[in-house]
């Protein structure tokens, strides 16, 4: 039993499962991808219970049907130090693996104690351009809460929330800010809303930076997100969270005291600054008064600093605190050379956005003023 292959062609694709490999489990069957040939093609398969990630690719020499499971960062770290072009994987007792001079053996596990995964999903499906999908993801990811407890596990994630009119809003929030990319689909079928795990975005921004399918087919089954990209022989199947997201809507501002317009650089290059005198009470100072916005930042182990800057200016003269690195993290996403931010209050809700363009905002909490 054995098969010959490209030794690039298939590094890459055990590569894409880094994210879908469970790493913390008591189960060894979990750290491994499952590899099954079936008439000249060798299907490559991952899951961590909550990701399932699933491969094919063609290969040479094929002389029989067979399937085994492998340890996945072994069998990637002696893929990616091979030197040659090529290599033979024969399935006896153990996984050979033989290219050039080189020759390893590795234990395998019994595939049939590996998860079942079903990929042949039916359900309402839509098409999503993989450039739009991934500069969406891009936008909010970042805001999702990084804690994966089971207390807090919704805001551990990313809502894909598709309204009428074929608009899909992407939303994450960690209750101290919140990120949201809207984009008009060329798809007017709608999803009902789910919750992906951060962890099964990770996986997706995997995939989507190496695939070539433009037109990503998702399928909604019940409880089981499908994406299909069609032309890499890549799928990926997600169990969507079971759990209720913020009203994320009655959290935007409706109106403001205070509007300003700025450079996005110049105000970026300001907070990264701040960031550093502000130490780990990430605070820093805001007095805006007559078009002009006073800086103040200070920590007892670093000292303080003070920087100030003309912007324009609508409406009252307030003094406000923030995290520098909120703000900054925000900025670092805004593709205009202007952007506004918009007060509602010193305690409520401050809208960041780019300048004459509604596809992205984020919402940031003020700090209280010490």
């Amino acid at each position: 039993m054995s098969f010959e292959i490209d030794t690039r062609v298939l590094k890459n694709a055990v590569q894409l499962t880094s994210n879908a490999v469970s790493r913390k489990t008591a189960n060894p069957i979990l750290k491994g991808i499952k590899l099954a040939v079936e008439d000249d093609e060798l299907h490559i398969y991952a899951t961590d219970l909550q990701t399932g990630f699933h491969k094919w690719l063609k290969v040479k020499d094929s002389d029989e049907n067979f399937s085994t499971v492998v340890e996945q960062t072994i069998f990637l770290e002696i893929l990616s130090n091979l030197t040659s072009d090529t290599i033979t994987i024969t399935l006896d007792g153990v996984l050979k693996i033989s290219g050039g001079n080189s020759v390893f053996r590795l234990p395998t596990m019994d595939p049939d104690e590996f998860p079942s995964l079903a990929f042949e999903v039916t359900g309402n499906s839509i098409l999503l351009d993989r450039t739009i999908i991934t500069n969406m993801i891009d936008k909010v990811v970042f805001c999702a809460l990084k804690d994966s407890s089971s207390l807090s596990r919704n805001l551990n994630a990313v809502y894909w929330d598709f309204r009428q009119g074929g608009f899909l809003n992407l939303v994450a929030t960690d209750s101290y800010r919140l990120a949201l990319s809207e984009s008009k689909l060329e798809d007017d079928n709608i999803l009902s809303p789910f919750l992906l795990s951060l962890k099964s975005m990770d996986e997706l921004k995997t995939i989507l930076s190496a695939a070539k399918t433009e037109k990503i087919r998702v399928v909604q089954s019940g409880s089981q997100i499908l994406f299909d990209f069609e032309e890499d022989n890549n799928q990926l199947i997600y169990n969507v969270i079971d759990a209720e997201f913020p009203n994320y809507l009655s959290i935007i501002p409706e109106s403001f005291i205070t509007k300003i317009k700025a450079k996005t650089s110049e105000f970026l290059a300001i907070m990264k600054r701040m960031s550093i005198t502000a130490g780990s009470e990430e605070y820093t100072l805001l007095n805006i008064e007559d078009g002009r916005i006073q800086f103040y930042a200070s920590s007892p182990d670093v000292g303080e600093a003070k920087e100030e800057i003309d912007v324009e200016q609508e409406g009252k003269n307030i003094e406000i605190a923030y995290s520098p690195r909120y703000f900054r993290e925000a900025l670092e996403r805004i593709e205009t050379v202007e952007f506004e931010f918009d007060i509602s209050d010193e305690e409520k809700p401050t809208i960041l956005k780019p300048l004459e363009d509604n596809s992205y905002m984020f919402i940031i909490m003020p700090k209280r003023k010490s």
